[in-house]
């Protein structure tokens, strides 16, 4: 400590045998980051709530303590658009008589022609505002992995996301690592339609 500034360095275990009280540190967490006026009071000292007095942060996104890194993660180059005479394996729409220029929703899904690591999402289908699928554990879409592309605004440029639901599902968040390699997307009489892809196994183990 010098000049009002603390520096330490510490080691602790990835699981330690405390399971009470100590998380284990190969699971993801949202981290607070704060600092503080010096603690009073009780013996030996403790660090003191963060309120005005100190100024904490949380991160935006889930941590992993163990794997967390700065570094820049390689990217791998996103694969060709498929045809759009392209057929979808799979496919989910909004009834069984629609086809997907009618749907009100319409999902498709195959794996990419010249890259089978990656597949091909098509989504189309009656919106203002945006369209999207979830991958979740549950059907009430916590946890879930959430692309899509979003309107932003009057002229009706549309961006596409990678988003993440929070554990409880109702709080949408961007990702930190955008996995997703858009091809085309349109907005035009109430309809979007967005082509994008994804990598099968991403390097982001925290939200896809």
């Amino acid at each position: 400590y010098s000049n009002g500034r603390i520096q330490c360095v510490f080691s602790r275990q990835i699981i330690t045998n405390d399971t009470a009280q100590d998380v284990p540190m190969n699971g993801s967490y949202y981290l607070l980051y704060g600092r503080g006026k010096s603690p009073t009071g009780p013996s030996p000292p403790v660090l003191t709530y963060h309120g005005a007095q100190s100024i904490p942060s949380i991160s935006d996104n889930l941590i992993e303590p163990d794997t967390a890194s700065n570094e820049p993660i390689p990217t791998h180059p996103c694969p060709s658009s498929p045809s759009p005479s392209a057929v979808y394996r799979f496919t989910a729409t909004s009834s069984s008589d629609c086809v997907q220029s009618s749907c009100d929703y319409f999902l498709g899904i195959r794996t990419n022609d010249n890259d089978p690591t990656y597949l091909d999402f098509v989504l189309e289908g009656s919106a203002t505002g945006w369209i999207g699928v979830g991958f979740a554990p549950n059907p009430a879409m916590a946890s879930a992995d959430v692309l899509g592309c979003v309107v932003v605004d009057s002229t009706g440029d549309l961006a596409f996301v990678d988003a993440w639901n929070n554990a409880g599902g109702h709080l949408n968040v961007r990702d930190t690592i955008q996995n997703v390699c858009p091809h085309s997307a349109s907005y035009s009489n109430g309809r979007i339609q967005c082509v994008f892809s994804r990598q099968i196994i991403t390097n982001d183990t925290a939200q896809d």
